[in-house]
């Protein structure tokens, strides 16, 4: 479809951040959204993954598939309402966390891992709670890491709707249906009944009313120890400086934690990188990309000339996402940081944003694939202290990660 591809994209490091009203985007050219505009904003986000996706479907299945899926009947609603549901169903048929979006309704899903409080894996034993937000209503009513999940918001996770998937990826498209039903609507929470080793626990999945203060926050939580947490700011042109006055008081410490746990929404690799600048001596890769055509290039980070020369452990989990990811990692490979904590998010790549017709919208995906710059892909990047979903539950409300994190840090 050449009327898409003349299109273009914007690329863009932001991700999973909440998005303005459908008004917000541009209108493509060369579509007429007059007979069957659910159809046309469809086969336009269609051909803009086919044209641009740096990842095979999160299911494993083709895109024909997802389209399926998506596709209206009758395709002719006028109703924008309409077409946002069939965009948001082709988007779910996807089977990426990081996939979106720019636009929703109080119906709409919320976004994973943004809105989430609770990370579940499908395994053979069921669906699994793997992680629950420190600090989240969840974890206050008791539900924990290897809980078995019974029913989500009244339905047994195994009669969920699922993105299309090809043979051998069907838990990984019943543990992505059942972290985005978790995550509720914008309109409404989850609710979910879980079975643990001392009964039935039921929670509702309600993001904390309390709000963190400050882009970024900092304590003394040992002699010598300075932690500094980002709260979820790294799209906030606002942070370096915030940042700067921050780490002019931490500059004592001997040891710093870097908290990377509430970024969730990802950000912008121009924010990041200043940050990480000051842990680094010299210029360092920190990450590498790679393009659907094969040219891959490393990203570098330069140090300032006042870097920080104490050790520097950063602290992650579920909740780490995007450029929260790419922060850790570039951490890792450039001021040889110790990752401690939980698996990441996961999400995959570097982002680009596509005006659909018929909408006034765009879709966001991956469009360059990431590593670490040991070569790994960056979605499959794990602590080098990991931090066991069994130490995660039996640590009950208590920071099992900030925990170890100390104990690191004491370490000589």
């Amino acid at each position: 479809m050449n009327r898409w591809r003349s299109l273009g994209f914007a690329l863009t490091a932001l991700a999973c951040a909440a998005w303005p009203p459908v008004a917000a985007a541009s209108q493509p050219v060369g579509w007429l959204c007059e007979a069957t505009p659910s159809l046309d904003a469809l086969e336009a986000a269609r051909q803009a993954v086919e044209d641009n996706m740096a990842y095979p479907l999160g299911g494993g299945a083709h895109i024909g598939s997802a389209f399926g899926f998506a596709r209206p009947s009758p395709p002719d609603a006028a109703d924008p309402n309409a077409t946002l549901r069939v965009l948001e169903a082709f988007v779910f048929g996807l089977g990426d966390h990081h996939v979106s979006l720019d636009t929703n309704s109080p119906n709409s899903p919320r976004l994973v891992p943004t809105a989430a409080t609770v990370w579940a894996e499908a395994r053979p034993e069921g669906v699994i709670v793997t992680a629950v937000r420190q600090g989240s209503p969840a974890r206050t009513a008791g539900l924990r890491e290897g809980m078995r999940i019974l029913t989500i918001n009244g339905r047994t996770p195994e009669t969920l709707q699922r993105p299309p998937s090809a043979l051998g990826y069907e838990a990984e498209a019943l543990g992505f249906a059942a972290r985005v039903e978790m995550a509720g609507t914008h309109a409404q929470d989850a609710q979910v009944v879980a079975l643990g080793p001392n009964g039935l626990v039921s929670a509702v999945l309600s993001r904390s009313a309390e709000q963190a203060e400050g882009l970024v926050a900092l304590t003394w939580p040992a002699p010598g120890v300075a932690h500094l947490r980002l709260n979820n700011s790294l799209g906030d042109d606002g942070l370096p400086a915030a940042f700067d006055a921050a780490r002019e008081e931490a500059r004592a410490a001997g040891v710093i934690l870097l908290d990377l746990r509430d970024t969730p929404s990802g950000g912008d690799s121009m924010i990041a990188r200043p940050l990480m600048s000051w842990f680094v001596q010299g210029e360092q890769p920190y990450q590498t990309h790679e393009r659907a055509s094969g040219e891959r290039w490393t990203e570098t980070v330069v140090g300032r000339a006042d870097a920080y020369r104490g050790r520097l452990l950063v602290l992650v989990d579920r909740w780490t996402g995007s450029m929260g990811e790419g922060t850790a990692i570039g951490l890792r490979a450039a001021a040889g940081a110790t990752l401690i904590g939980s698996p990441m998010a996961g999400l995959r790549g570097a982002m680009g944003s596509f005006p659909l017709p018929c909408l006034g919208a765009a879709l966001r995906l991956p469009v360059e694939r990431l590593y670490e710059v040991a070569g790994g892909p960056r979605e499959h990047a794990r602590p080098d202290i990991l931090v066991t979903e069994a130490q995660l539950a039996a640590a009950g409300l208590e920071d099992a990660i900030l925990r170890l994190a100390l104990h690191e840090a004491a370490r000589p």
